[in-house]
């Protein structure tokens, strides 16, 4: 008899067959079985909820747990940790230091004697990773930004300067996931949609240059407060919640998918009951620690790290925020302490000061010791001229609106749309499961509101994709 088990934030799925009871690979089954409403449930998220997968045979082992087998027949799961919330009453000073201790201990581990690759940007999250490694001779830091996009490679040069380390930037062109999507598929099996992972179009540029990459990956739900009324009833968090995880049209697209499939009941009533179950089965009651919980257990494994793969052709992946250390620290933390980023930008302001003074892009020009100036009406007048003078750069430049989403560059454009419509039209597979109707119906709906319809039409591609590879109907 052998053990393994899933750590808090699982980077990897484990599938095993519902029937058998057996530990088993993703693959392509005839035996299987769609399960739709699952995929209804995805259109609308775009993750996958709980344990679901495509097939209804076929599920995913949860977080945090304990599993006996023998060969590939699983014997016993055993649950092994729970996220809860109880906050210790040390001083802010002993909790940063606890933070440091487990945060830098975890970096210098993993990461002494090899090269080391640190995507930057002009958050806080990959700044936090930064400070520990910041001497380090093996350091090369890597960024990226739109084609027609914001400026946001500045803030890693600016890095790089200061702190005289290499850098690697590159614009991420339009179109480039028609290119990519064969490969995007091999690394996400279909479990994430396709116009998030703006890293698959830098691989190939990057290789070689690392022995790790290093991840910021969950800092923005650990570090941040995800609630801002602290008493607000338990209603009031299923539906702050279902707000926070549901995709604009996400739930349009899967109440007719619903209906087209002829399934039972409501989407809506479908989706309100398992939110119900799953968010009212952790034992947490802060509102703000809850919904932390219940995005570590479902949306964190399910969406953000099936994306995380990507970066794996560079090196092997460190993950600070999401050790098992971590995730049981941040349970001690109160809730005052983790509003506003504070953790992060105290352990930077104390560590690293010249990284401190650098400008924080969400507040742009301000750095982490004048962010909190941002407000302040002497403030407002300096952003109305600067964005002013932008409006007035781009009108008599004639340039395109700025580029700020993935999609964007992936389905705005005549050449664009062309594929696109491509890939959902012209899939025999896909139009069994779904009917035209219902994709040029989307379709159009983007066309006159692609800020309101990109999701669904994201969710139908992915499906196309699925279906072509794996429907087998």
């Amino acid at each position: 008899m052998k053990n393994q088990q899933t750590s808090i934030i699982p980077i990897h799925q484990k599938f095993y067959n519902k029937q058998t009871n057996e530990l088993t690979n993703w693959e392509v089954k005839t035996t299987n079985s769609i399960d739709l409403k699952a995929i209804a449930s995805f259109c609308s998220l775009r993750f996958m909820l709980d344990d679901d997968t495509f097939y209804n045979e076929i599920k995913v082992i949860r977080p945090s747990t304990k599993i006996n087998f023998n060969g590939s027949k699983i014997l016993k799961r055993d649950k092994i940790w729970e996220w809860h919330y109880s906050p210790t009453d040390k001083s802010f000073e002993n909790i940063l230091q606890e933070f440091t201790d487990i945060f830098e201990k975890n970096i210098t581990k993993k990461s002494k004697g090899k090269k080391i690759l640190l995507p930057i940007s002009g958050g806080i999250d990959s700044r936090t990773l930064f400070v520990p490694i910041k001497d380090e001779p093996n350091l090369t830091l890597s960024s990226y930004e739109f084609e027609d996009g914001l400026d946001e490679i500045k803030y890693g040069k600016e890095l790089a300067e200061r702190f005289d380390h290499k850098i690697y930037t590159q614009k991420i062109p339009k179109g480039y996931l028609w290119h990519k999507i064969n490969k995007l598929i091999k690394i996400n099996k279909c479990f994430s949609e396709f116009t998030h992972p703006r890293q698959l179009a830098v691989l190939d540029n990057w290789k070689g240059l690392s022995d790790i990459v290093l991840l910021g990956h969950m800092g923005d739900l650990l570090f941040e407060s995800q609630s801002n009324n602290n008493r607000c009833y338990y209603d009031e968090q299923l539906t702050t919640l279902m707000k926070k995880v549901i995709r604009p049209g996400g739930n349009e697209l899967a109440n007719d998918l619903w209906k087209c499939w002829e399934l039972d009941g409501t989407f809506d009533s479908y989706m309100m009951n398992r939110f119900d179950k799953l968010y009212g089965d952790i034992n947490i009651d802060h509102p703000s620690a809850r919904i932390r919980a219940f995005k570590s257990l479902y949306y964190v494994p399910r969406w953000s790290c099936i994306n995380i793969s990507i970066f794996q052709e560079l090196g092997e992946l460190v993950l600070p925020y999401c050790e098992d250390a971590m995730c049981k620290f941040i349970c001690t933390v109160p809730e005052r302490n983790q509003r506003g980023r504070k953790l992060q930008i105290e352990y930077i302001k104390k560590n690293c000061p010249d990284a401190a003074r650098m400008p924080w892009q969400k507040y742009h020009p301000l750095n982490l010791y004048q962010y909190q100036s941002f407000n302040h009406p002497h403030y407002y007048i300096i952003r109305a001229v600067r964005k002013a003078k932008k409006i007035l750069q781009q009108y008599f430049s004639k340039s395109p609106d700025l580029i700020t989403r993935n999609w964007e560059l992936q389905f705005l454009g005549e050449q664009n749309f062309t594929e696109l419509k491509k890939n959902l039209l012209e899939t025999n597979k896909f139009n069994k499961l779904i009917p035209q109707t219902i994709i040029r119906k989307y379709l159009n709906k983007f066309q006159t509101d692609p800020v309101q319809y990109a999701h669904p039409v994201s969710m139908l591609l992915t499906l196309a994709v699925f279906s072509d590879r794996y429907y087998q109907k």
